[in-house]
């Protein structure tokens, strides 16, 4: 079974006590002590207190004090309190140097950090062979005249839904008139636009931030009841932060093999951290252009969102669900955030154009303030993510 922790180490009180945050299955404590036998057992050093997590038979075992096992890893107070409360993950205490191994290194800690952040907060890691996708096809495209309980059927068990035709011709080219507009007066630096480099070496820009702000055309899109309708599907408290977390967003694809955030892979975009501020964010992608394969589409993984999933899960999981969602300019696609999702590189000429609107949950607005974004809180910019992934 899994114990909590709660001794006196140096005459110091511990606080790393593991509150379980619900009834453990046991067949995912036993699926994980199979993944982890090898790995080993791993201890936290925290300042003067230690814990360890280990295998135990067929289960996993938590216990005060330092372990005899391979993994050591030396954190500060704060770094271990983000961990457990799922405001930084793994990846972004590695890139803030806030993680220090005594003995072993990052790729153990990952192994274990799926089940780490069951135990820590219930999120269960992903395993497709447990996905219920309830009989759903993912590949389905709905009309906006569905109901709002089928729309939500959807998105709640795939983690993704497509609309087709939910605005006109003559909306997607004023959309696209106010973007070149703004694409002609972005330049680096101007923390209103994000930038990637090319394959001859050039500076290409890929995506405008804080659009809305600057126009009164993409703030009405923002705004428009088809995009609160999708956007509060699944919570109708969530709403938009249009001077925050870098406002309403569009993405402008590029061709070619780009470096920095153009083509970016698999990822939740809490995968740096701000799952217990920002989850469960839906984003709502206004096609403005269409997409498929040629201009670097959205591709998904169907049902793996509300997950913990293994930063290498495609070495480690077979048969995995990949879906590539082709579009027409007009079309909206959603995703709640946590689902693994991708915008890989264009096979073709590129050029897809798509315009973001996030909905967010009210206690993000407690944490983030205007101008800000979850990664100022954290010290991590998205330039250093990049170039981990």
């Amino acid at each position: 079974m899994v114990a909590t922790t709660s001794a006196f180490l140096d005459n110091h009180p511990v606080p790393l006590t593991i509150a379980v945050p619900h009834t453990l299955d046991p067949d995912i404590l036993e699926s994980a002590a199979r993944d982890l036998a090898s790995t080993g057992a791993i201890t936290f050093l925290v300042d003067h207190e230690a814990v360890t997590y280990a295998v135990d038979g067929s289960t996993i075992c938590v216990r005060e004090g330092q372990g005899d096992g391979d993994v050591a890893v030396r954190l500060s107070r704060q770094a271990w309190d983000d961990m457990t409360g799922q405001v930084r993950t793994i990846i972004n205490l590695l890139l803030s140097n806030d993680l220090a191994f005594e003995r072993g290194g990052f790729e153990q800690l990952a192994d274990w950090d799926p089940i780490l952040r069951y135990l820590h907060a219930g999120i269960p890691p992903y395993d497709p062979a447990r996905a219920d996708l309830e009989g759903r096809d993912p590949h389905a495209a709905f009309a906006l005249d569905a109901s709002d309980a089928e729309l939500a059927a959807q998105l709640q068990t795939m983690g993704y839904l497509h609309v087709k035709g939910v605005f006109g011709a003559d909306e997607m080219r004023v959309a696209n008139r106010e973007i070149d507009r703004l694409a002609a007066q972005a330049h680096a630096g101007d923390d209103q636009s994000w930038w990637a480099t090319a394959e001859d070496g050039s500076s290409v820009l890929c995506r405008l931030v804080y659009a809305t702000l600057r126009s009164p055309a993409l703030a009405a899109l923002e705004s428009d009841p088809r995009v609160r309708r999708l956007g509060t599907l699944i919570d109708p408290a969530l709403r938009v932060a249009p001077d925050r977390m870098e406002g309403s967003a569009v993405l402008l694809k590029v061709p070619g093999n780009t470096s920095g955030l153009s083509n970016i892979p698999w990822h939740q975009d809490c995968g740096v951290g701000g799952h217990a501020i920002m989850c469960p964010a839906v984003s709502v992608g206004i096609q403005i252009t269409g997409s498929d394969s040629s201009t670097g589409n959205l591709q998904v993984v169907p049902g793996s969102h509300g997950q913990a999933i293994h930063y290498r899960w495609e070495q480690r999981l077979q048969q995995v669900p990949v879906v590539s969602i082709d579009t027409a300019p007009g079309d909206v696609t959603v995703h709640i955030q946590d689902l693994m999702h991708a915008s890989p590189r264009p096979s073709g000429v590129g050029g897809r154009r798509t315009m973001y609107v996030t909905h967010y949950p009210p206690q993000l607005f407690d944490y983030v303030g205007p101008g800000q974004a979850f990664n100022d809180l954290v010290r991590n910019r998205t330039e250093q993510v990049a170039r981990l992934q």
